[in-house]
């Protein structure tokens, strides 16, 4: 395939323009698979130009010089979408045509003429109206004595120069993406803390705020999320970057107001601290339209790339604060104190799914904004680090496109990896050339060594260079498919995850969790012996991806941390751990391991994170060193029917009976509380899944399972099989007796003459009392309503 385009495509395109292909002529034949070159040059254009100014797009291109009705066109083309969440008939443009020239442009698309917005559209461009300028064309004689290189880059500089952005294009025409109130919000959702808070929003709070979040978003500029007070920012912040390039203003999120607004010009007299009021919207949005070219200028916007919304930034690292002379807020470092924290509460409060909305936004990116040297380090420590030393000389080999001296192969960054896992920081090249010698062929003329071990993949030359040999193809297929991938790079769907997830039980412990020895199952000589090394444990792992990316959080989670020995599994790190001990903080500590001797301390950007079970707190006491390093969030069940709440308006509906679920689960823990303490609850989890079943009959059903399945076998279990406690939670005592989940089986003196005999000497009184689960009860849905309405019996 040509790298460019040719003389011979536009003369094609003329030649061919509005005839039928009808697949018989071979002149057409030619000219069809001539044309479709061009349409993979175009698309390899227009790829340049995405990666360049939309990092966060996506291309849609015509393969072929023939539409749906297989006739030949007069152009091709490729589409540019600047995100995900443009909208689908509005693309920036880029292709060649009939009339011998390189167009870009931004165009409608899938727009009939007649139709009232492309008409808008051609108003707007048209010299005689609105004469925007959204379209710049080449001659193709000036253009095919470009490179590629040369037109991405004539391509990037118009852009950049057209009069209207993307955005604002959209905007006059009425077409921008997520236009309600309730779709734009959605994109400040993910992080959770502000979702919780801005329900809290009266209506109009929330419409004052959207109407800035558009001002904001047509100029081309950027929101995003911190954690502090709830704040989201705007200005300008570009993918992949910790710091922002500059902020425009921000919106405190305790305070609802804008503060630290910094700009010149027309509309821009806001002090800080300023109430947010229409009039502060006002004054923002007409400085954005009338005083562009200064904020672009100040805030450096590089590119006509739309502004993004804080969903689509990784949720941005803690900000550290300092207090300027007049009491304003200023940001002076992307970087917090690390936490230590433990989510705990009764079972089914979603402590795990807090837990999971938590590293969603703060612990995970996608790789499309990240720097590709980080996702280098981090395939190596996944995919590497942990490999005998046969493989990891193999792949490193194979990225050294399968020839190189020892020497080479040691600097080689999957080797570093692999003996810096491994503890060792000596002897590494010995270890690799009798490693390499031990795998060599035995038929090899330069590797002497006798004792030589499967399988047989090395070779080397008289100069000592390494190359791959035997039985290479098959015993390495699968190293060199890691190093493909790690070649190809990050696929922009995938995400990077920053956090690394253990459940502590009994014999868990410090090797797993810090480092110890491992046996090596597969031996790097013939003798059959087990050998034993050194290996990380989980959190060290962690501990050195996070220091290979300093500006970005890391998190160790641990479920049911209450579970494990914690005193046994730390160790040492009982010390490292807190705040003011970690690397780079004030007190920092190092200490020396047990196993491998390496100094070690915890990096400043690993937070620890762990959940409990009050229901099982006695299983293992949290140790009192343990405890005051770590701050403790209670996670209780919530039974509100307020909005906003996990079991908001939930009712189950069936024979003319509408169950209150909430109220339902309020009475029943109201209840547990009374009888026993409110670490044993029943948490609101249990509960939400029947959101996902339709009312009536299938919610119903759902409802016995939980009954029968999860909240009976659970108050079993708190109650030790006192069944007239049981029976007392769920009200059976003042139902009738066909309502009762718990029945009682009366003890007449004919049934312990029965059991004991005639000379049983007993009465009701001295036996126990017996109880029954009745099956026909959680059939009916009176049943569920006795057990927080008044009933008599």
């Amino acid at each position: 395939m040509p790298k460019y385009f040719t003389k011979n495509h536009f003369s094609l395109l003329k030649k061919w323009n509005g005839k039928k292909n009808t697949g018989s002529n071979p002149e057409q034949k030619r000219a069809y698979e001539e044309l479709k070159v061009a349409c993979a040059v175009t698309e390899e254009w227009a790829n340049r130009v995405k990666n360049e100014l939309f990092p966060l797009g996506y291309v849609k291109i015509l393969k072929r010089p023939t539409n749906q009705a297989n006739v030949f066109m007069s152009y091709n083309w490729a589409r540019i979408y600047p995100s995900s969440y443009s909208p689908k008939c509005i693309s920036y443009t880029v292709g060649i045509s009939i009339e011998n020239s390189f167009v870009v442009k931004i165009d409608t698309v899938g727009i009939n003429d007649n139709d009232v917005v492309r008409s808008s559209y051609l108003d707007l461009r048209d010299p005689a109206r609105g004469n925007a300028k959204i379209l710049s064309s080449l001659g193709s004689k000036e253009g095919l004595i470009k490179s590629m290189e040369e037109l991405v880059e004539w391509s990037i500089a118009e852009i950049r120069g057209f009069s209207l952005t993307y955005d604002e294009v959209a905007h006059e025409l009425g077409i921008e993406e997520n236009k309600s109130d309730e779709g734009l919000i959605q994109h400040f959702d993910s992080k959770t803390t502000f979702k919780e808070f801005r329900a809290t929003w009266s209506d109009e709070q929330s419409t004052r705020f959207c109407q800035l979040v558009r001002a904001v978003h047509i100029a081309g500029l950027d929101w995003w999320h911190v954690n502090i007070n709830n704040q989201v920012r705007f200005g300008r912040k570009n993918p992949g970057s910790d710091s922002a390039t500059a902020v425009l203003g921000i919106v405190d999120g305790n305070e609802e107001r804008v503060i630290s607004w910094r700009a010149e010009g027309e509309g821009s007299e806001l002090p800080s601290y300023e109430p947010f009021t229409d009039k502060v919207v006002k004054n923002i949005e007409t400085f954005l339209s009338k005083n562009r070219e200064s904020y672009t200028e100040w805030l450096k916007v590089s590119s006509q790339r739309p502004g993004l919304l804080p969903d689509q930034f990784q949720v941005t690292s803690k900000i550290k604060l300092k207090e300027s002379s007049e009491g304003e807020n200023l940001a002076i470092e992307e970087s917090e104190r690390p936490f230590n924290r433990i989510y705990y509460g009764p079972p089914g409060t979603g402590k795990t799914y807090k837990l999971t909305q938590l590293l969603k936004s703060e612990y995970q990116e996608s790789t499309a904004t990240v720097a590709l040297e980080e996702w280098q380090n981090q395939f190596i420590l996944e995919n590497f680090s942990h490999l005998p030393w046969w493989q990891g000389a193999a792949a490193a080999l194979y990225a050294l496109d399968g020839n190189a001296s020892v020497p080479k192969l040691f600097s080689h960054p999957i080797i570093q990896a692999i003996a810096k896992a491994k503890g060792r920081n000596k002897g590494v090249k010995q270890t690799l050339w009798g490693t390499m010698q031990s795998h060599a062929l035995e038929i090899s003329k330069t590797v002497g060594t006798k004792q030589k071990v499967a399988p047989a993949v090395f070779d080397k030359s008289a100069d000592s260079e390494w190359h791959f040999a035997g039985d290479s193809d098959d015993a390495c297929s699968e190293i060199f498919e890691l190093v493909e991938q790690f070649n190809k790079g990050p696929v922009a769907t995938e995400t990077i995850t920053r956090f690394s997830f253990v459940t502590f039980h009994q014999s868990y412990g410090y090797e797993e969790f810090v480092e110890g020895l491992r046996p090596i199952l597969e031996s790097e000589n013939d003798s059959g012996e087990v050998r034993y090394e050194i290996k990380p444990g989980v959190f060290k792992q962690l501990c050195q991806k996070a220091r290979q990316s300093p500006n970005k959080r890391f998190a160790m989670v641990i479920d049911e941390i209450n579970r494990g020995n914690i005193s046994k599994i730390f160790g040492e790190l009982i010390t490292l751990i807190e705040h003011d001990k970690r690397e780079g903080m004030e007190n920092a500590i190092a200490l020396t391991l047990p196993y491998s001797g390496e100094s070690f301390s915890v990096p400043a950007n690993v937070d620890i994170i762990g959940t409990m079970n009050t229901a099982d707190r006695s299983l293992a006491l949290i140790d009192t060193a343990l405890r005051r390093r770590f701050e403790f969030i209670e996670v209780m069940p919530n039974s509100s029917d307020e909005i906003g709440s996990p079991l908001h308006s939930l009712r189950v509906n069936v024979n003319s009976v509408e169950i209150n679920i909430p109220e339902l689960l309020n009475v029943i823990n109201l209840r547990i509380e009374a009888l026993y303490d409110r670490d044993h609850t029943i948490g609101h989890a249990y509960f939400t899944t029947l959101k996902t079943l339709s009312d009536g009959e299938q919610r119903f059903n759902g409802l016995q399972q939980i009954f029968r399945n999860k909240l009976l076998p659970l108050l079993e279990e708190y109650f030790f099989e006192d069944w007239h406690k049981i029976a007392l939670v769920l009200a059976d005592n003042r139902k009738t007796n066909d309502l009762q989940f718990i029945a009682e089986i009366s003890d007449e003196g004919d049934d312990l003459t029965t059991l004991f005999g005639n000379d049983h000497g007993l009465d009701s009184y001295s036996t126990r009392r017996r109880f029954t689960v009745q099956d026909s009860a959680f059939l009916l849905p009176m049943a569920y309503t006795g057990i927080y309405e008044l009933a008599t019996s």
